[in-house]
């Protein structure tokens, strides 16, 4: 499937182009003595009759003077695995599954069907600022949203050391009018050695949504030039790089 993108550039000239996900494919992999390839499969790892709350509740324990209770049931608990495997359910641990769906279970191992969800916004000391339910964005990167410069400069040896990009993706030009448009980005990016912000929505400042239902990353483009090949790197990240707190 095509993605594509709208671009505007400095002057407010604006190109539709395409773009694409940077996900390399490893030159190593694994395969067995044989040379045979390996395959992935999905196993199940436990059931919720097995779990440490489950085992604990089995326990018949009363709490001992002196002695936390959670670390008496650990030890019993400690002790019955060397001698046995309770964990462990014969019948399903390790089986193969193909198709499945995530369940939501509450504190007692059990499904629910009315789930809330709810955002937490933390501050940069990790202290909860805002509770809010989660807010749907709508992707603003193509038909009658513009992604724009924003003029914001910002030298490449420095932007590794403020930002933790998550995201890549390459511009790609469709004809020979957007070859031009996409090179000469690149080539003043290339000459600059710096990256410049992207941003979308009406003010032209907002992160960018890629998709409905995404989330915002604050962008920007890196341009790479060596003849007449450019390379064109949109970076997306949502977390900046910032000293520990002394206090």
């Amino acid at each position: 499937m095509i993605r594509y993108i709208k671009l505007a550039n400095e002057k407010k000239r604006d190109a539709e182009v395409t773009f694409k996900s940077l996900n390399p494919k490893p030159k190593i992999k694994m395969v067995m003595e044989t040379g045979e390839a390996v395959t992935n499969k999905r196993v199940v790892k436990g059931t919720s009759k097995h779990t440490v709350s489950s085992l604990f509740a089995q326990y018949d324990e009363k709490p001992k003077e002196g002695v936390d209770f959670a670390n008496q049931l650990a030890a019993k608990l400690s002790e019955n695995l060397v001698v046995s495997d309770p964990e462990l359910d014969l019948e399903l641990t390790g089986k193969f599954i193909d198709d499945v769906s995530r369940v939501y279970i509450n504190e007692e191992q059990k499904p629910v069907f009315r789930v809330k969800k709810i955002e937490k916004i933390f501050s940069p000391k990790a202290e909860l600022k805002e509770e809010r339910e989660p807010k749907y964005n709508e992707s603003n990167i193509a038909d009658e949203s513009i992604v724009n410069w924003t003029g914001k400069m910002m030298p490449r040896a420095k932007v590794y050391n403020k930002l933790v990009f998550d995201k890549k993706y390459q511009l790609k030009h469709v004809n020979g009018l957007t070859y031009d448009f996409l090179f000469e980005m690149a080539k003043e990016l290339s000459d600059k050695d710096s990256l410049m912000m992207l941003g979308g929505g009406k003010s032209g400042k907002d992160p960018l949504v890629m998709n409905d239902g995404g989330k915002p990353y604050r962008a920007f483009l890196e341009g790479r030039v060596k003849g007449e090949k450019y390379c064109l790197i949109l970076h997306l990240t949502d977390q900046e790089l910032k000293p520990l707190p002394t206090e």
